[in-house]
């Protein structure tokens, strides 16, 4: 009888999101245990500062940890409505929870990255469930009013909306009715907060998010060492994935592959944007994670080959140093 390798029995395994959970439970208890003082991510719009900024002090970070687990359970309804990955529908959660452990002791507390991965990831179910459907502009309008309401932590995912035009025109759901609709959708938060701001006669809490919208640092401004490894590090994952589905990805349905090239043309965009503006786009790495485990989690579970076992294996064990070398600069 052959022998199943390492990767096979980890995917195939019924206790691999609990163990991954309680990985990323153990990683963020050992972070507390040994840094003296907690990191706090910068970033983030005015809005988050002022109405839920104080919610980032919560004891032991478990407040992110919850938004975390929002986003882990999020994708594995997106995975079951949709059929991303064919076999396994809760393992690129598995994935997400292990990389939002191992990327630094600086997103554990809750900061506007997690609610805007959080909103993206919810959006995603509405653009997706647009592929040829004849309510197809309800669809548009609903994803881009997921995509303003995180928009009101980080505000740069405006800038992330035509992409959802080009999943529209992919998903052949793109019309005069339904690009209408993905503008009138991103506009209802701010219809809402609009009506605050003129009732309370807070006019700056209106302007902003532009404001937050509208200012750029310099090119490369804010890219240390830490924050360059922890790209690496994904890029290459995300490289790989990517390159595993384009190449493999014909045994997939139609649909499944217009619904994982969007995760790869959304994860390209997210790299490039926080590689060049790391100040602002910091915020953005929940979301990129969260877009890299499910192109990860396709490989993983669809692939059997020796390559991919060497290769998953040396995943877990950069991971791990990964997680060891953030703690050891914080340390620092």
């Amino acid at each position: 009888m052959r022998t199943k390798r390492f990767q096979s029995r980890v995917v195939s395994w019924r206790y691999t999101l609990p163990a991954a959970l309680v990985i990323a439970v153990a990683c963020r208890a050992v972070a507390l245990a040994v840094l003296p003082v907690r990191p706090v991510l910068g970033g983030g719009s005015a809005l988050w500062t002022q109405f839920v900024g104080g919610l980032a002090e919560l004891p032991s970070w478990w407040g992110g940890f919850l938004c975390q687990l929002l986003v882990g359970w999020l994708l594995i309804m997106l995975n079951n409505a949709f059929v991303l990955i064919r076999v396994r529908a809760s393992f690129q959660s598995a994935v997400f929870l292990l990389l939002t452990a191992v990327v630094g002791p600086a997103f554990y507390p809750l900061h506007p990255g997690d609610a805007a991965a959080a909103a993206v990831v919810a959006s995603l179910f509405f653009l997706f469930r647009s592929y040829r459907a004849p309510s197809a502009a309800v669809d548009h309008y609903l994803a881009a009013s997921c995509l303003g309401l995180g928009s009101l932590a980080v505000p740069q995912l405006l800038f992330f909306l035509p992409l959802y035009w080009v999943g529209g025109y992919w998903f052949q759901s793109l019309s005069v009715k339904s690009f209408c609709g993905s503008l009138l959708g991103v506009m209802l938060p701010y219809w809402f907060l609009f009506g605050h701001a003129y009732w309370h006669g807070d006019w700056p809490l209106f302007v902003a998010p532009f404001l937050d919208l509208s200012r750029f640092a310099p090119l490369f401004q804010g890219l240390d060492g830490g924050r360059a490894v922890l790209l690496a590090c994904l890029f290459v994952l995300f490289a790989v994935s990517a390159g595993h589905f384009l190449s493999w990805g014909h045994e997939d349905k139609i649909r499944t592959r217009c619904h994982l090239r969007f995760f790869v043309l959304l994860s390209f965009c997210l790299f490039l944007y926080i590689f060049l503006q790391p100040q602002c786009g910091i915020c953005l790495v929940p979301l990129l994670v969260a877009c890299v485990s499910v192109l990860a989690g396709h490989l993983f579970v669809l692939s059997h080959g020796r390559v991919s076992n060497v290769f998953f294996i040396s995943t877990l064990l950069v991971s791990a140093g990964l997680y060891v070398f953030e703690l050891w600069m914080q340390l620092g």
